[in-house]
């Protein structure tokens, strides 16, 4: 990234169902949320790093790794509110006392696995190509979407077609589903259109290991198994 262009935003709520305090939880001896702050530090294409959150303790954290943090209100932390929502709350406080970067990286500290070089692949791979509209974090999917169905209320209906259901994984376009660990797009992009998913979009493709989402204490727990094998 050039000077002054990028801001990394976390979204961190305090509350979790599958793991209280989810965000804070650790791996090899670091919160979810500070390994994506320091995922976004060492990446070395980051100017600003964002913490957004409604936690204290985690607001807290995020001022110690050396992050900005800023205060979520009550009303776009909770579980059903919309992240892009979270994120121009993020953009609009920060622009307060500072120049807004062009480019937007969401990284979500629910994947703690993250690479500091994904982010910069990503983050290359948006700015380098100026017909980018958005760059996914994307992994293979594990079960082929043309393989599933969409029930109604009487019937299962395929997704794809059915000679798709009985066709080899190799006869079938190669599918992959979102990593959740990564997101780039245009600031003005993203503002205008009310979205991380700005056309045409390209992908960087990551391990399933890297693309483990933390939802769980059984995804907690397989991250601690693996996080030995990585920097972060």
């Amino acid at each position: 990234c050039d000077v002054m262009t990028c801001i990394a935003i976390i979204p961190a709520r305090g509350g979790s169902k599958g793991i209280p305090n989810k965000n804070l939880a650790e791996v090899d001896g670091k919160s979810l949320v500070t390994r994506a702050i320091n995922s976004a530090v060492q990446s070395g294409v980051v100017d600003f790093v964002v913490v957004s959150s409604d936690d204290p303790t985690i607001l807290n954290e995020a001022t110690k790794a050396g992050a900005v943090a800023i205060n979520r209100p009550a009303n776009l932390a909770s579980v059903s509110a919309a992240i892009e929502d979270a994120i121009t709350h993020a953009l609009q406080i920060f622009s307060k006392d500072h120049q807004v970067p062009a480019t937007l990286v969401l990284l979500q500290p629910t994947s703690p696995l993250r690479q500091a070089s994904t982010i910069s692949d990503a983050v290359h791979l948006f700015t380098e190509n100026g017909s980018v509209g958005s760059v996914y974090g994307v992994t293979e999917a594990e079960h082929h979407p043309y393989k599933t169905f969409i029930a109604t209320d009487s019937t299962l209906l395929p997704v794809g077609s059915i000679e798709d259901l009985s066709r080899s994984r190799q006869e079938l376009p190669k599918a992959y589903r979102q990593s959740g660990s990564i997101y780039v797009v245009g600031v003005q992009d993203f503002l205008t259109n009310n979205s991380l998913h700005v056309s045409p979009v390209r992908w960087i493709e990551v391990s399933h290991k890297e693309a483990i989402d933390v939802d769980t204490p059984v995804d907690l727990d397989a991250v601690r198994q693996v996080a030995s094998n990585f920097d972060v």
